[in-house]
């Protein structure tokens, strides 16, 4: 129902929603009434840097992250303020006491106000007709008398408060002596070494807590400390604890006065536990905590890929200064990953100083293998030095007296897409991809794994697909789908769905792409850590370019746990993240982040990272009215593309280069590139329009393939030549024209085009 025009009651019935809202989230801990207003574009600020959210995924994300962390609280004193800024915004405050509930034993209370900006939208999804642009939270705080501390709410406002600004530090030893007397009156002493315990953890199981506390009902501590409401809340989706920040860090400190013996054992114990459940990153940070570098080699052996993609790193960094070198021989393959690792993320001091020790305690064949495998991976981009080096390798492996244990760590650095870190040089794009196949075999030998034939294919794909030869992509991609290892080798299989998922789109079949996107979550529960990251990271990039996939409601338990920190892979993380700042208004930034990634592209001699740069330069400059650095930018993109070609990052960008790509001239190379492009710049409008398309005047809508059909067929293309650019049998097209003179309630191509000039469009 939307609201009527009269001025007076879009202003009350705005005041009484808001109050709902509002009375909702603090009271009731509800926020459906508050996730279905938010705009597609809503900001909100509150207490804290970390809490400012931009764009409605962001928000919800953050206000369904944090649900089960509020306590429920009253109201008190509320004021109510209505400004109508304009016709189409009209801005709310609300002001007001909240506190804890009188049965909590701990007072809590603020002075809160918080500002909600609405914008005028009678297509909203609330169905009144206004959508919450704007949040903005302010708390201010009463003196305090000497059983009341700063608001928890959300769990986290006060603790921001008391540590980020310490203006009055005796207000905080204050409040742990009244947490002191609160909890020592309801809390057994066994029950209170317990509770601190608990306190290393950022949230816990009850198997988890069962772990560390194994004397202790865990079950009827829990309950009991959930009853008093103020200490430990339980987010039931998940069936996990976790402690109110204030209180957390008051059993730390309580954890701090144990013997130091007995902190190191609690410690060792949780990392323990975690390595037994393959929970690496956080078995590491436990060992790490507990100096514990034995359990740390150990765990590294285990999952080195989900170490070294955890951010900030858990794992020591003087880890190798701590094991002797007895072992240290017999447990070479993980020191490769950590000299590797330090090596990419610039940790050059600790890179050479391992290198020297390792250097001077390896001899023979041990040595030579190590170091060759080393070379390999810090080649990068430079493809006939690995494969030299990686060849060097094979040999030493197959020698019959080699006993060491050595696996070549994964190429491609979780980055879908093989071309955009090894493609270096314009003009040699074939000859690369050839080279990085023989390189994938030498991997693969090297680490017993079958299946190169399939991964052979697939490089030919990747390099028709991003030449735009689509028609032999997808038969190559077809045969490889009905190979074992589309199967049983997640990694090609992701690789594989995200080519498909661009190639469905640029195509408009918006059912397969759902499939295809479907099918590649459906890979999450049996990857490995490096797969899951690799499928994460296929499904963002198909998320932040298409649009129908962009829709979707993403939950947060889908997104990658951390960022890449191996060097190589940043490259493709960055243009996943600078394609969110495409919005109106965000010229400067967006200019900025794609001047850092032509940089960083050029550092690590990416052509199609460069690429992508000069295009997201190329809208920062039409976004900013500056049409001569847009061409010059747009001509960067084209001369590097144009040798070998390379149309795939064009498409994407599309509808954000508004340009006349015919006035643009080059080369023959960049001729011809423009000229695809222009093709599929003409075509993109029709597959567009579909909203246009499905007018009242159809009795059932037309679907992506026939707009495309019909769209071929006004341009005046025979069955035969619509059948051969679709890869479909001239019968199929027969058929199909058939059904769409059905739908519209014509007889012929002529009456066709005559309707779609005078209903639809200007062919």
């Amino acid at each position: 129902m939307h609201i009527d025009n009269d001025p007076l009651k879009e202003e009350a019935y705005l005041l009484s929603y808001t109050r709902r809202i509002y009375h909702d989230f603090y009271v009731q801990n509800d926020i459906a009434l508050l996730l279905a207003s938010l705009a597609p574009d809503v900001s909100w600020c509150g207490g804290g840097s970390q809490m400012m959210r931009s764009g409605r995924d962001e928000v919800m994300r953050f206000f369904v992250s944090t649900k089960d962390e509020m306590i429920p609280f009253t109201i008190h004193n509320e004021t109510t303020a209505v400004h109508r800024l304009s016709a189409d915004f009209i801005n709310i405050t609300i002001a007001s006491d909240i506190q804890t509930l009188p049965s909590t034993p701990l007072l809590l209370k603020e002075h809160f106000k918080c500002d909600i900006l609405y914008r005028k939208n009678p297509d909203c999804a609330n169905g009144i007709g206004w959508e919450i642009v704007h949040i903005n939270n302010s708390v201010s705080y009463d003196k305090l008398n000497p059983d009341e501390t700063y608001a928890i709410a959300e769990g986290t406002r006060a603790y921001q408060q008391l540590t980020e600004t310490p203006v009055l530090p005796e207000n905080k030893i204050s409040f742990f002596r009244m947490i002191g007397r609160k909890l020592m009156s309801s809390l057994s002493r066994e029950e209170l070494h317990c509770l601190s315990i608990l306190s290393i953890f950022d949230n816990f199981s009850v198997e988890d807590a069962a772990t560390v506390c194994g004397n202790t009902d865990i079950y009827a501590l829990l309950n009991k400390l959930l009853a008093q409401v103020f200490i430990l809340h339980q987010t039931k989706t998940t069936g996990t604890y976790a402690l109110y920040p204030l209180i957390r860090e008051f059993l730390q400190q309580k954890f701090s006065l144990l013997p130091k013996e007995k902190q190191n054992q609690h410690l060792t114990c949780a990392a323990q536990h975690f390595l037994s459940q393959q929970q690496y990153t956080k078995a590491m940070s436990y060992a790490n905590r507990a100096k514990n570098y034995s359990l740390c080699l150990r765990i590294f052996i285990g999952g080195a890929d989900t170490i070294l993609h955890s951010s900030p790193k858990t794992y020591p960094m003087d880890l190798l200064d701590h094991i002797p070198s007895s072992v240290l021989k017999k447990h070479m393959h993980p020191v490769l990953y950590i000299l590797l690792d330090m090596y990419f993320t610039n940790a050059r001091n600790l890179y050479q100083k391992n290198y020297d020790r390792v250097n001077s305690l390896l001899t023979g064949e041990d040595k030579h293998i190590f170091f060759e495998l080393l070379k390999a991976y810090i080649s990068l981009n430079n493809l006939p030095s690995m494969i030299n080096h990686m060849q060097n390798a094979c040999t030493i492996l197959q020698h019959p007296h080699f006993r060491q244990k050595f696996y070549a760590p994964p190429l491609g650095f979780l980055c879908p897409s093989f071309a955009l870190i090894y493609h270096s040089v314009p003009g040699k794009f074939s000859e690369e991809m050839n080279q990085l196949a023989t390189l994938h075999q030498l991997s693969a030998t090297i680490n017993h794994k079958q299946n190169q034939e399939e991964w052979a294919l697939y490089f030919k794909a990747e390099y028709s697909y991003h030449t735009g030869n689509w028609k032999k992509t997808a038969e190559i991609l077809a045969h490889l789908s009905t190979l074992p290892a589309f199967a049983h080798e997640l990694t090609l299989r992701a690789r594989i769905l995200y080519i498909q998922g661009f190639m469905a789109y640029f195509q408009n079949n918006s059912s397969s792409l759902s499939d295809i996107y479907e099918k590649l979550q459906s890979l999450l529960p049996r990857a490995t850590s490096y797969e899951s990251m690799l499928i994460h990271l296929c499904s963002l990039r198909l998320r932040s370019a298409i649009p129908c996939i962009a829709e979707k409601n993403i939950s947060p338990d889908s997104e990658p746990e951390s960022p890449l920190c191996h060097s190589p892979g940043l490259t493709y993380q960055e243009l996943i993240e600078t394609r969110t700042l495409i919005k109106p208004g965000n010229g400067i930034p967006l200019l900025y982040a794609a001047l850092r990634n032509e940089r960083f592209s050029r550092e690590r001699h990416s052509v199609l990272g460069e690429i992508y740069s000069y295009l997201y330069q190329a809208i920062a400059y039409d976004m900013l009215n500056k049409p001569d650095d847009f061409h010059q930018s747009l001509t960067k993109a084209l001369t590097l593309a144009a040798p070998d070609h390379i149309i795939s990052p064009f498409l994407p960008f599309a509808l954000h280069l508004p340009v006349t790509w015919s006035q643009i001239r080059g080369s023959d190379s960049m001729n011809h590139l423009i000229q695809d492009i222009a093709l599929f710049v003409q075509e993109r409008p029709y597959h567009l329009e579909v909203k246009s398309m499905q007018s009242p005047l159809l009795q059932e809508p037309l679907t992506g393939k026939e707009l495309r059909i019909i769209h071929l067929a006004v341009s005046g293309k025979t069955n035969r030549k619509i059948a051969e650019e679709l890869h479909l049998a001239e019968i199929t097209i027969k058929k199909a024209l058939s059904r769409i003179y059905k739908k519209l309630e014509i007889k012929n191509r002529t009456q066709l085009a005559t309707l779609i000039n005078q209903h639809f469009l200007n062919p």
